[in-house]
Order: C-alpha cells, then sequence, then structure tokens
C-alpha cells in the first residue's frame, strides 16, 4: 500500500511539473486543438455511418440458447429461400433433356449390309464377322443372292435401312450413348425426354424415357431385356425385307448399333432455367402473424429460424415509419456522441501530446473505427460475436498498450467496447467478457521483451473470458453445449488477437512510430552494423558506451524507469565521435592531444558536432526515433567547460566571451531514460579523470556533477523528481565502487604496476602466511 501511494505522488508531481501534461482546459484552449476536433468530428460522423448497419443486424445468433419466447414484433412473409432453390432444382431435373437426332446412324450398317452377300461368297465362314452368327442355310440363300439378284437385294437393304430411320423419326427406336442413357435411368423426377430432328428447322418431339436403348459399347452386350425389345421391334422389318437371313440380320444389327441422338446441352440448360423460372414463389413463402413464437423459449436457435428472425428484423424496420427510424437514428448518433467525447476527454488528459501529432490522432482514430466496422460486419452475417465481435476490442487494447501505455489503453478499450457492444444491441454479459478481456492484456503488456510474450498475454486473456463466458451462460442457464461454444469462441477471440499482434507487430511501431523492447533487443546486438564501426572506428568511445549503458541500466532499474532503453541509448549515445574519433581524449591512444593547435572555438565545434553527426549516422542506419532522441539530447544544454575555459584565459578580463557560445545546442531531456544517459556518461567520463577513486571522492563527484546539472535546468523537461535523483545518485555511487574496487597487488607484477609494497590487504596477506 505505501508502494502504491508513493508511485501515485509521484505521478501526481509529474503530472504537474511535465510541460507535456495539461489541464482540460488548457487542452481545449491549446490552437492545436482545432486540428483535434477536425479528426474527432470525421470520427464521430463515420462512426454514426457505421453504426447504421445495427438495422441489419439480428440481435438473436445462430445455435443461441433462447432464453424465453422469441415473437414476431410484427406481420410478415417469410420466403425459405432454401425451399425455392429445393422446388427449382426439382423443376430442372424434372424437365425432359433435349436430343438432337444423328444425321445418319446406321450409315455402318448399311454398308457391311450391301457388302454382305458378296463377303459371303468370298470369305469362308470362319472369316465372316462372328456378331452375324450365320448357318448354312443363311450362308447359301446370301450366295445366292449374290448370284441371282444383287441389285435388289440393294433395295431390300435401302428399304430396310429407310424403316428404321423411319423407327427412330417416329420415337420407336431411340438409342442413346451409354452415359446420356444412363442418366436418364437414374434421374427420378424426369420421365420424359425431347427429341429434335436432324435439320436445323425440324419440330420437337416429347417421348417416355422407357423407349430409349443404351447404344452398344466394346465388348459383348449385356442388356438381355433391352435386347430382347430391340429384337421384337426389329425382327419383323427384317423380315418383312429379307427372307432367309433375317434373324441373323436383326440380331447384327442391334450388336452394332450407335447413337441415333445427340445431347443438347445450350437447349436442354435453356429448357431447365425456364422451368425454373416458372416455379411460383409462393409455394416457398409462410404468413407470419404478429406476436407469432419464432423461437420457442429452451430451443435453440437453427439456421433457418435465424433466417427468418433476419427477415422479421427487415419487416420490423421497414414497418417503423420514416419518423420513428430518424428517432432511432439520432439517439444511436447521441449515443455515438457521449462515448466519442469521452474518448476525446481521455486522450486530452491522458495523451495531450496527440494533441501536436495529427498523424497519431489520425492513426488512432482509423484503428477505433476499422475494428467498429469489422464486427458490424460479422453482426450483419451469421459469424458468432463471441468470436468477431469481442477480438477487435481486445486487438485495439493490446495495440495501445504497446504504443502508449497501460491506463490509456484500459481506457481507450473500454470505451470502444462500449460502442461496439451499444452497436451491436447486446447486454451486459457480452461486454462484460469483452472487458475481463481487455483488462488482462492491458494489465499483462507492461513491457514487450520477447515475440512469446505476446503469444502468452494473449493466452491468458483467452483463459480469463473463457471463466468469463462460463460464468455469463451459467448465470444464464445455457444448456451445456451452448456454454462450451461459448466459451470456445471466447478463448479463440484471445488467443487469435495475440497472435495477429505478433505478426503486425512492426506494422504497429511504424504505424505510431514507437520502439518496443524487442527492437531495442535487436539493437542492443553486438553484431549491429553501426557498433562495429563504432569498436573499430573508435574504440575508446566504444569501451566508454558500454561503461555508460552498465550505469545507465542500473540507475534506471533503480527508479523504475525503462533500463533497456537506457542501455541501448548508451550503446549509441556517442556514434557521432566515429567521424573525428581522434579528436576525443578516449580515443587517444599515442598521447598526442590534437586540440593543442586548434582555437577553442573550433574546438567547441569539432567536440559539440559530434551530436549532429550521431543523429544523421542514426538516420542513415534508421535507428528509431526514440534512439535519436537520446543521441541528440544526451547533452542537453550544458556547458562545454574546458574550452569554454580555455577561451577565457585567452581572453581579457573585460572581453569574457559568454557561456551561451560553449553551449551544446540541445535540446534538453525530455525523458528520464535520456536524463539517466546524460548523468552516467559525464560521472563515467569524470570518474576516470580520478587519480584516486576513493568512496568519498566517488560519491562527491556524483553529487556534483548531478547538482550541477539540476541547478543548470537540465532535467526541467524531464519527469524526474527529488527523490528519484537522490536514487540515481546511490545506484550511481554503488556501481562505480563496483568498477573501481580494490585489488590484491601481486609481488611478481609490482614492477609493472608501481604498487607500494605495504598495499596488500590484511586479510590477503593473512591467507598467504
Amino acid at each position: 500500500m505505501f508502494q502504491f501511494r508513493k508511485l501515485r505522488a509521484r505521478r501526481v508531481e509529474i503530472r504537474k511539473n511535465r510541460p507535456d501534461i495539461t489541464s482540460f482546459r488548457e487542452a481545449v484552449t491549446d490552437p492545436r486543438a482545432l486540428g483535434l476536433v477536425a479528426v474527432v468530428s470525421v470520427f464521430w460522423l463515420l462512426a454514426v455511418l457505421i453504426t447504421l448497419l445495427r438495422e441489419q443486424v439480428v440481435r438473436h445468433r445462430p445455435d443461441q440458447y433462447a432464453q424465453q419466447d422469441i415473437t414476431s414484433r410484427v406481420e410478415f412473409y417469410y420466403t425459405n429461400t432454401e425451399r425455392l432453390v429445393e422446388l427449382q432444382q426439382a423443376a430442372r431435373e424434372a424437365t425432359p433433356r433435349v436430343y438432337r437426332a444423328v444425321a445418319n446412324p446406321f450409315a455402318e450398317l448399311q454398308k457391311t449390309l450391301l457388302a454382305l452377300p458378296e463377303d459371303v461368297a468370298r470369305l469362308t465362314p470362319e472369316q465372316l464377322p462372328k456378331t452375324l452368327k450365320l448357318d448354312g442355310s443363311s450362308i447359301t440363300a446370301l450366295k445366292k443372292i449374290h448370284m441371282e439378284t444383287p441389285e435388289e437385294y440393294k433395295k431390300w437393304v435401302a428399304a430396310y435401312i429407310a424403316k428404321l430411320l423411319e423407327l427412330r423419326d417416329r420415337g420407336n427406336l431411340i438409342v442413346l450413348d451409354q452415359d446420356d442413357w444412363q442418366e436418364e435411368r437414374n434421374a427420378q423426377q424426369r420421365d420424359r425426354l425431347k427429341l429434335q430432328g436432324p435439320g436445323p428447322a425440324a419440330e420437337f418431339v416429347t417421348i417416355d424415357k422407357s423407349r430409349t436403348y443404351p447404344a452398344r459399347q466394346q465388348g459383348s452386350w449385356s442388356m438381355d431385356i433391352q435386347r430382347g425389345e430391340l429384337l421384337t421391334l426389329i425382327q419383323p422389318i427384317a423380315e418383312q425385307h429379307f427372307s432367309q437371313p433375317a434373324a441373323n440380320i436383326a440380331g447384327y444389327t442391334i450388336d452394332t448399333l450407335r447413337k441415333t441422338h445427340d445431347l443438347e446441352k445450350d437447349l436442354t440448360l435453356a429448357e431447365q432455367d425456364a422451368a425454373a423460372k416458372r416455379v411460383s414463389v409462393a409455394l416457398a413463402r409462410r404468413h407470419i402473424l404478429e406476436k407469432a413464437v419464432l423461437v420457442p423459449r429452451g430451443q435453440r436457435v437453427t439456421e433457418e429460424s435465424w433466417r427468418i428472425l433476419n427477415e422479421e428484423q427487415r419487416a420490423f424496420v421497414e414497418n417503423l415509419g420514416w419518423q420513428k427510424r430518424l428517432a432511432a437514428h439520432f439517439g444511436m448518433a447521441g449515443i455515438v456522441f457521449l462515448v466519442t467525447c469521452a474518448l476525446t476527454g481521455y486522450v486530452v488528459l491522458f495523451q495531450p501530446r496527440i494533441l501536436r501529432n495529427r498523424f497519431r490522432a489520425l492513426a488512432i482514430a482509423a484503428l477505433l473505427l476499422a475494428m467498429l466496422l469489422l464486427p458490424q460486419l460479422a453482426a450483419v452475417g451469421t459469424g458468432p460475436l463471441l468470436l468477431f465481435g469481442i477480438a477487435p476490442s481486445i486487438l485495439v487494447a493490446m495495440i495501445l498498450a504497446i504504443a502508449y501505455d497501460q491506463r490509456f489503453a484500459l481506457g481507450i478499450a473500454s470505451l470502444h467496447g462500449l460502442l461496439v457492444t451499444a452497436a451491436l444491441d447486446q447486454g451486459i454479459g457480452f461486454f462484460l467478457i469483452m472487458w475481463v478481456g481487455i483488462l488482462t492484456c492491458c494489465f499483462l503488456l507492461e513491457e514487450v521483451r520477447t515475440r512469446s510474450k505476446l503469444v502468452e498475454v494473449g493466452g491468458l486473456t483467452a483463459l480469463t473470458m473463457i471463466l468469463a463466458a462460463a460464468a455469463v451462460s451459467a448465470a444464464g442457464m445455457e444448456p451445456a453445449n451452448v456454454l462450451w461454444r461459448n466459451c470456445l469462441y471466447a478463448g479463440a477471440a484471445g488467443l487469435g488477437v495475440g497472435f495477429i499482434v505478433l505478426g503486425i507487430l512492426p506494422f504497429i511501431e511504424k504505424a505510431f512510430k514507437i520502439t518496443t523492447s524487442i527492437s531495442l533487443l535487436e539493437l542492443a546486438d553486438a553484431s549491429h552494423p553501426l557498433l562495429r564501426r563504432l569498436a573499430v572506428e573508435a574504440p575508446g568511445t566504444y569501451n566508454h558506451s558500454l561503461q555508460v549503458a552498465t550505469l545507465a541500466e542500473a540507475a534506471a532499474e533503480a527508479i523504475g524507469a525503462n533500463s533497456l532503453l537506457c542501455r541501448v541509448g548508451s550503446y549509441y549515445h556517442d556514434i557521432g565521435k566515429m567521424n573525428k574519433a581522434d579528436y576525443f581524449v578516449e580515443n587517444q591512444v599515442d598521447g598526442r592531444n590534437r586540440h593543442l593547435n586548434l582555437t577553442p572555438s573550433v574546438s567547441l565545434l569539432i567536440i559539440i558536432g559530434h551530436v549532429k553527426d550521431g543523429v544523421e549516422l542514426a538516420r542513415e542506419y534508421n535507428l528509431p526515433p526514440v534512439i535519436q532522441n537520446i543521441i541528440q539530447q544526451h547533452h542537453g544544454t550544458t556547458l562545454v567547460e574546458y574550452f569554454y575555459h580555455q577561451a577565457c584565459k585567452n581572453c581579457g578580463d573585460d572581453d569574457q566571451p559568454p557561456d551561451v557560445q560553449y553551449r551544446y545546442p540541445g535540446p534538453k531531456p525530455r525523458l528520464r531514460e535520456t536524463a539517466i544517459v546524460m548523468i552516467a556518461d559525464a560521472v563515467e567520463s569524470a570518474s576516470r579523470a580520478m587519480v584516486d577513486p576513493t568512496a568519498n571522492r566517488i560519491e562527491t563527484l556524483v553529487h556534483d556533477l548531478v547538482m550541477k546539472r539540476m541547478l543548470d535546468g537540465q532535467f526541467d523537461d524531464a519527469d524526474f523528481t527529488f527523490s528519484e535523483l537522490q536514487i540515481v545518485e546511490k545506484s550511481l555511487v554503488k556501481a562505480l565502487l563496483a568498477i573501481y574496487h580494490g585489488r590484491m597487488h601481486y609481488p611478481s607484477t609490482a614492477a609493472t604496476t608501481h604498487a607500494p609494497p605495504h598495499a596488500q590487504p590484511a586479510t590477503a596477506a593473512t591467507k598467504a602466511g
């Protein structure tokens, strides 16, 4: 409790002193608020337009449990589209398919029959076609025909073929392709087919499909029933035109039959479409009276019931009249206006810097509108609202918690969830499940240092929403299957959002211009090209940066600041020294001072130039803005004391240069982390110049450096308190003592280290003795 009060008091003090945090009145009267007013107005208008989809939203969802009778509010007609489709499909299947007659299906048969007498006279019985099955008397009769009446035989064949064509044209001999014939046989609702003659202007004839026969396939005839029927039809014709070999010719005709008609797909499709259009809609229409029970209490809302409810909703809206509809629209616009005002007030109070950055305001507005549209579109369809209705608000909470802070994300996401609940016409249970998920993810997303953190937060959010969904379903006395399904959807919403944020995290950083701990850890890698350049081109500066990083990280952890940002910022804070590394003392390994031959003003330009060069290098290597700010602000507007004193020595007492000319261009640190890097940088550099770094000297040095910068106003723009400065001092002293702790002086290295003989600690001497 004490820590909580202390933290709250610190936040209150920070808000009083920070220039970017103002009161609501000051924020509203800020001239830059006009841009925010425009963004808010556009947001409200678009949000109202999105919520107009509410008229098409059915409150009850498929598979939902009806806790009470769902009755009709108006009288209406419901057209069962599925039933209508079934009737139309039945009409299609009952429509006869159209077949066009083949021009000359018996041409091959005629050719074989004309050559038969000559083949019988020329070939042996074994060489004749086996399908003829000619006996001795038939062969003798055919040989006689060949010798005596060949021309008469040709007339018999022509008359036989003409009779077969006549049978076909009358619809008595219809031979179809095997697949078409099988399709006709399998069609239960279709008992007839439609025939068209071979000519372009031929008339149509409709016949019974049972009078059709399949064309002969390769191999023997296996359909005995159809063969017997064909023999009964063709045998009398063969006997009429042929005498002795009539039976053999009839059998041969059947065994060599080819299809007489081809399926006309385009005409068939047109006939079926016309039949489907002739189906009356009234056959699939129901008349439902007002106050009729649509879904009884305790029953599940089926797909069919949901379609009836959807039609009832449409009829109810149409019967309201324009006055009531307009009043409903004004009411919804009022609700959206209240929520919009609450959102705007929350932004102004807790993130007033958005007033200065219209792009961020647009990004937040676009995010909220998109996440409002998604559940509305899902609600128009049959999508589960516990998945598509809740997940967008959870996504808003996660993105804002990463981009800003937990408190801001919690407030904005909660208000967004309230707007979604009102737009979807859902109850308190729906909002409670959503709000539990928002609370969980906001409380857990304090810092994202690993990618698995997002998945863990998504999993824990899913778990809490599962418990909330179970509690809400149990309170509503819903069946077990409904309870489990609600839990499944709620859990999927939380876990799915975690994976989505994991995938879009780089885009979040770019859109809101933020840097997560994951990106900072990537920058902290020693193999980063810029750090490798620093280690090679300015090794002294590189080692100095490592020491500053150690000091700054420890100090940041002591006061609860972002220690990772301090460490990574310290790595890069002096990268500008690479351009003129030899002009900085830590890189002058040969002991030669290159400033001896330069005037103080020129040396000043070189020294302060490393800040500008560092910012340019940071931009060249695409370092995030927060690191660029640390590079630019880590010296603030402090005085370059050495060269200022040199300039004062070179001038008379009456011509002293103003110290403003020998200060860094700034700006001053605006974050605690930048101020910590400033102090750590100064302390590390000054401690290296100490001849005998004892504890008292280090403590005095750190205190003097901190007080000098505080009295110089370097921390005016940072959210530092006096108590935090004291903690930073103690942390830096402790870290420096750990670096400059005492060491045992070994006799073997005394000549090299110039250590006094009596400097060996008593404990070591005792152990040696």
